[in-house]
């Protein structure tokens, strides 16, 4: 099949296609809005115990000052009989669960073990109150914080160049029924161009040099008519919720690098902040960067350090890191459960759903301006190397986000193994079944085209070892998943444990 043909196939109109994106996007919505759910009760058996645990601590230590009230004493009563019911219950289940026979024993056990799910419930609720925090403080603040980072300034009104981008905003944006973005630039060879903001009434476009240099007015108005699609279509609001996703992961291990890193105390104070609703926006960016190293690799290192204090300073050191290896043993548990949830359940479907609005924004650049060409061929020029200086950290934004990323950006700190925007190529070939000029097939299609092109036997040799593949895979995935849901249960059950273990005494 040529690759006209094979274009003309997939011929579609550019209603159909927002359509389908549209239908991706919420799909996609309802299963990241089902994972952020998951987010909250996986990351309660972190937080659910330790907040127990300092709830028990602060009630008992009135009481034994003789400074509760006969109300708190009765709630510290109240609260023992609600740990230790539910944590019977889980054991209960885990029993049951041991000795499953078949299907019927299998919903008993865990409809046992639902009943002590309760357990979960505070740490649910810190992890809601955290996340819509974060993504009203990262909403408030990213044309700010984007502008600190790539360094962008208001356009020259004596440049040509600069000002007719100016008009082809306005002209675009009031085809789609929309205030026109404030318009900024970045003095950066690299042709690309980003949209943040609060909301759809508060936006701003920010366009490199590269842009203006080394496209025409045409793929210009491409571009524009792609990122005030995307203004139109709530993906600022949407952006700031995905990261506030990665930041509450990254609060809710926070607490166990305070006696490692000094960066961490810092980063509780301005998350505490955020949540009073005081933070200023400048300092959001700092949170933000606080919040991504709680999860990230590096934040071991300061463990490293505090533990090499018994060999630095023997025996007063050895003294001082005793106390330090209980902590540091749940402090690794933890992390590692965060990592391993992360990589394999949160992140590629939250990056799935960031490709689909930029499907879904392609589909509404080319309703805009009935031209799909104009941003089939602002593609084209894209570089591999399409982020300017600082970008990184505010992918999200770009009109392309290339595949590889730097250490510090987004996708790195999230744990987002696929890029957050598509191939240029799955795009070129989405735009040439809207009208662009022909695109060679993309994806499953081209494997499958370039299977079918392999001789005789070989080919069912591929065929069989990928057979072989997916049970494999399966099984990889089965082993993963119950060291995940072990680990966390082993977690929750020893943080309710000892938090009513306190309260007893």
């Amino acid at each position: 099949m040529s690759i006209t043909a094979a274009a003309a196939a997939e011929r579609t109109t550019f209603h159909a296609e927002q359509a389908r994106r549209r239908r991706g996007a919420w799909l996609w919505g309802l299963l990241c809005l089902a994972l952020a759910a998951g987010i909250g009760a996986v990351l309660s058996t972190i937080t659910g115990p330790l907040l127990l645990l300092l709830l028990a601590l602060a009630l008992k230590a009135l009481a034994w000052l003789g400074l509760a009230p006969g109300a708190m004493l009765r709630a510290l009563h109240g609260l023992e009989g609600w740990v230790a019911g539910n944590l019977r219950e889980v054991f209960r289940g885990l029993d049951l669960l041991d000795a499953v026979h078949g299907p019927a024993g299998l919903l008993a056990a865990l409809g046992t073990m639902a009943t002590g799910a309760a357990l979960l419930l505070p740490g649910m609720a810190a992890a809601v109150l955290v996340w819509a925090s974060l993504a009203r403080t990262y909403r408030r603040s990213a044309i700010l914080a984007a502008t600190a980072d790539l360094g962008a300034r208001e356009p020259r009104p004596q440049d040509p160049e600069e000002r007719q981008l100016g008009n082809i905003l306005a002209e675009v944006s009031l085809a789609a029924g929309l205030a026109t973005p404030r318009l900024l630039l970045l003095d950066a060879p690299q042709p690309n161009a980003a949209a943040f903001g609060a909301s759809h009434r508060e936006a701003a476009v920010m366009a490199t040099r590269g842009l203006l240099d080394r496209l025409d007015r045409r793929e210009t108005q491409g571009v524009v008519a792609h990122l005030v699609a995307a203004i139109g279509d709530g993906d600022l609001r949407l952006a700031a919720s995905v990261q506030a996703v990665f930041g509450t992961l990254g609060a809710m291990v926070l607490v166990f690098d305070l006696p490692f890193r000094r960066g961490a105390w810092a980063a509780l104070r301005d998350l505490l902040l955020a949540i009073a609703g005081l933070l200023p926006p400048e300092r959001a960016e700092r949170l933000k960067a606080g919040l991504a190293a709680c999860t990230a690799p590096e934040s071991l290192e300061g463990m490293t350090r505090a533990l090499s204090l018994g060999e630095r300073w023997p025996p007063l050191g050895a003294l001082l890191v005793m106390p330090l290896l209980p902590w540091t043993f749940i402090t690794l548990a933890q992390k590692m459960l965060v990592w391993l949830w992360t990589l394999f359940v949160f992140g590629w479907p939250l990056g799935l759903l960031w490709r689909t609005r930029r499907y879904l924004a392609d589909a509404g650049a080319v309703r805009l301006l009935r031209d799909p060409e104009a941003l089939a061929g602002a593609l084209r020029r894209i570089d591999a190397d399409g982020l300017p200086p600082g970008g990184a950290s505010q992918e999200l934004g770009f009109f392309h986000a290339p595949q590889q990323a730097e250490k510090a950006g987004f996708r790195a700190q999230a744990s987002i193994v696929t890029s957050v925007t598509p191939p240029i190529g799955k795009r070129l070939w989405r735009l040439s079944a809207l009208g662009a000029g022909a695109a060679p097939p993309q994806g499953w299609r081209a494997t499958w085209q370039g299977l079918m092109r392999v001789p005789g036997w070989k080919r069912w040799l591929l065929v069989f070892l990928l057979a072989l593949l997916v049970p494999l895979l399966a099984l990889l995935v089965l082993c993963v998943g119950t060291l995940m849901v072990g680990a966390s249960l082993f977690s929750l059950a020893g943080g309710a444990s000892l938090a009513a273990l306190i309260l007893s005494l």
